[in-house]
């Protein structure tokens, strides 16, 4: 009996990273590739990381999973730095010991590395392996990232200098400045050279496999295919695997979310959430607690305290909601102060209407998958990006009124927002409701027999040889 072709997979340092990466690691082993996921020694790895890194192994017993040690150099303090830095440091010391590992396996037919780890490229070509990188957001911020080093090269002004005047890049949307990466930003800071390093390197490996898929994200998926987002001399092979989603545990008890959404009418409830990460500041809490005490519509509101304000009590973030907002939508709200909601099982909810989000791509391509219409609301990273996206390429959700990075938006803004996007006779709830309801069928079958996806995967594994 042949031995089945082995892939060794570099996570990322995210939860973000790391869940759609262990899901393409599934569909490794349902396709009969072994794999093999290298991770750092655990106790310098997140509980969140190793709790998820132990219930894919529970799920598929043929899963390896190699801790790698960090030299004792690593555990030195670097200070204060950025948690990019930081990452870059720890992805670096790894690389003699994933050497060594790489050369104690019989065969390794391919090495996919998280996106940020550029270092395991190096590593891979130094024992013959093929080096891939696996990028969890989406083709259009892909195409972007590999234009950045030599836009930002050629340029003799900052970006931030140009505020939001707009920039344009090869197959990708016209965007305002202000909307890309902060890295990138303003050169003066520690963080702009490692980011643009970074970038610069990606497209030195042999192929990127995106978590997205072909009907999401066409034309620049054409742009990069035909070499006009690739840097000079690069020719990486591209593969949408998308989507690419963590459903998480199923929990014995519903939680109590749920049985509450069970009892509200047909898609009359606005679901807010900004992540497992994202927040928002006490006076932009207390505008949107306003804006939807106006609205009159009935809401699922995920609440963290931001930043600095003390939360001793799992409750506490209540606190900062206006004195008798509670009481006042007690009969058409619900204000959850978890640090995890089931989110898929919300948004597949028929009692569920709109998503107001930060963003991010993993619920980004969850909201694709249920057909839910979103209110972009970014944050950080590439989700004013990814918000243009949405809007305009996608066109499969709106931008909320009167935001700009930094900004506030007003109570006027978010009612009038929830608004535009929940009352059923509203022209653009109309127009996005059925772009969802035509890309959620897209997503059903990118990954069915002959599916786009299907078709992308099985390519990067022929390629193995």
């Amino acid at each position: 009996m042949a031995t089945a072709r082995r892939v060794v997979l570099i996570p990322g340092q995210s939860i973000s990273h790391l869940n759609p990466m262990m899901e393409f690691a599934a569909v490794c082993l349902r396709r009969g590739l072994a794999v093999t996921v290298v991770v750092p020694d655990p106790t310098l790895t997140a509980p969140a990381l190793s709790s998820a890194i132990g219930r894919y192994a529970s799920r598929f017993p043929s899963l390896a999973v190699h801790s790698l040690p960090l030299p004792p150099s690593h555990q030195q303090s670097l200070g204060a730095v950025h948690p990019f830095i930081r990452m870059q440091a720890a992805f670096r010391s790894q690389a003699p010991g994933l050497r060594d590992f790489l050369r104690s396996l019989p065969a390794v037919h391919a090495l996919v590395a998280d996106m940020f780890a550029v270092y395991a490229l190096d590593v891979a070509a130094e024992v013959g392996v093929p080096g891939h990188l696996f990028y969890c957001t989406g083709a259009n911020n892909l195409a972007v990232f590999l234009q950045l080093p030599s836009f930002c090269s050629g340029s003799d002004r900052d970006l931030k200098d140009l505020g939001d005047a707009p920039v344009s890049f090869p197959g990708v949307r016209t965007m305002p400045a202000s909307h890309l990466v902060d890295g990138v930003l303003d050169s003066g800071t520690d963080l702009y050279a490692p980011v643009l390093e970074v970038f610069g390197r990606m497209a030195a490996a042999r192929g990127i496999l995106v978590n997205t898929f072909e009907a999401l994200e066409s034309s620049v998926m054409a742009a990069l295919r035909n070499g006009s987002c690739l840097p000079e001399g690069t020719n990486p092979s591209v593969y949408c695997v998308g989507p690419l989603i963590a459903e998480g545990e199923k929990e014995e008890e519903r939680h109590p979310c749920l049985p509450w959404l069970d009892a509200q009418p047909e898609r009359s409830v606005v679901f807010i959430c900004f992540g497992s990460r994202c927040t928002v500041s006490l006076e932009q809490i207390r505008e949107m607690a306003e804006g939807l005490d106006k609205s009159g519509h009935r809401f699922l509101w995920v609440l963290r305290a931001p930043p600095g304000i003390a939360a001793a009590e799992p409750d506490a973030a209540l606190s900062l909601l206006p004195e008798g907002f509670l009481e006042r939508t007690v009969d058409r709200g619900l204000v959850v102060t978890a640090s995890w909601v089931p989110q898929m099982d919300v948004l597949r909810h028929s009692s569920t209407g709109a998503f107001i989000t930060h963003c991010g791509w993993n619920s980004t391509l969850e909201a694709v998958v249920t057909g839910m219409p979103m209110v972009c609301w970014p944050l950080e990273a590439e989700q004013w990006m990814n918000k243009v996206y949405i809007v305009e390429e996608m066109k499969v959700g709106i931008e909320v009124r009167g935001y700009k990075p930094g900004g506030l938006v007003t109570a006027d803004n978010v009612d009038a927002t929830v608004r535009q996007i929940m009352d059923l006779e509203s022209e653009a709830r109309r127009t996005v409701m059925k772009q969802a309801m035509a890309v959620k069928e897209s997503a059903a079958a990118a990954w069915k027999e002959d599916g786009s996806s299907c078709v992308a995967f099985t390519e990067f594994v022929k390629q193995m040889g």
